[in-house]
């Protein structure tokens, strides 16, 4: 997550200098000098050391700590940690040495909201993605780039908050999914016709397949680890066809002229699509998500869109 870290610090102004003769401690990155951080509250000419923690399954000991304490130079420090820091740090910070935390929950949010929120806009990863597909067809394949993400409705912090988490390690995610790009014909009971587009999202964590609208073409996914649900959630071509006249089969107010040719609301009558004539095209897209690690159960994902946790297989 390092090159993402500098990649958000870029965008957000932080010129980082770099310091070849400061060797770092073990676990700690030291990223470079800035001569403001925006985030840190500090005004021009007052340089701040900018750390980064890479993610480990331990928390930063006491004693990776203090030997850090040895090591670092006099001055400001900022250190964003993907590991939790004791909780004691601060009673051995000598004089002379001004130390700001961000630990995992801050790095989560602070990083996770801004490339979801497009702020950031990277290349996507797309290793294993082709797994997704294995039981397309040849020109379904060849879709299996991820095409963008989505912007999430939950509000990680207000959630944590919500379940009395608050501390909790996350780390964003996204979950794979697929917007079908749908054209067909739909007919009334009158034989009216009329030729429409939709974007249908296949949520195989949800077991869900539901009429989208936001999904912007253009946004770029970020670089996050992307999570595969099992195999046998995902949905075919085939059977997608067959399912699409659940959602978008509609009822409308049908309309009739009496002999002096005025026009009156009739009852609700079924315009149903043409099945056969119609058109699908899969593209993968990244659902945000978060990983929730609570200590001494099985860490769980939380979705973006509809608040509710999955199990990580």
């Amino acid at each position: 997550m390092e090159d993402a870290v500098r990649q958000l610090l870029s965008v957000r102004g932080v010129r980082l200098q770099h310091t070849p003769n400061n060797a770092p401690s073990p676990g700690f990155s030291l990223l470079g000098i800035a001569e403001r951080v925006p985030e840190f509250g500090e005004i021009s000419g007052n340089p701040v050391n900018v750390w980064h923690i890479q993610s480990n399954l331990l928390p930063v000991s006491m004693a990776e700590f203090e030997r850090w304490v040895v090591d670092a130079p006099q001055g400001r420090h900022w250190i964003l940690s993907e590991r939790r820091l004791p909780a004691e740090y601060g009673s051995i910070l000598p004089t002379g040495l001004d130390v700001v935390v961000w630990g995992p929950n801050d790095m989560s949010v602070w990083l996770g909201e801004a490339i979801l929120s497009g702020e950031l806009k990277v290349t996507s990863r797309t290793t294993n993605l082709d797994v997704t597909h294995t039981h397309y067809t040849d020109e379904d394949r060849e879709n299996h780039d991820m095409s963008g993400s989505i912007k999430p409705i939950v509000e990680i912090e207000s959630w944590l908050t919500q379940k009395g988490y608050e501390g909790v390690l996350t780390t964003p995610v996204l979950l794979n999914c697929i917007i079908w790009e749908v054209q067909g014909v739909i007919n009334s009971p009158s034989g009216e016709t009329e030729y429409k587009k939709w974007m249908v999202l296949e949520d195989p964590w949800a077991s869900t397949i539901s009429i989208f609208h936001g999904f912007d073409n253009s946004s770029i996914s970020p670089s996050l680890r992307v999570l595969n649900p099992p195999l046998s959630k995902w949905k075919g071509t085939e059977e997608m066809k067959s399912l699409l006249p659940s959602i978008l089969d509609s009822r409308r107010q049908g309309k009739t002229e009496d002999n002096e040719g005025s026009v009156r609301s009739i009852m609700l009558e079924w315009w149903r699509l043409d099945v056969k004539s119609t058109k699908i095209s899969p593209r993968n897209v990244g659902i945000p998500a978060w990983i929730i690690k609570l200590e001494g159960m099985e860490d769980t994902v939380l979705h973006g869109l509809n608040g509710r946790t999955y199990p990580i297989v």
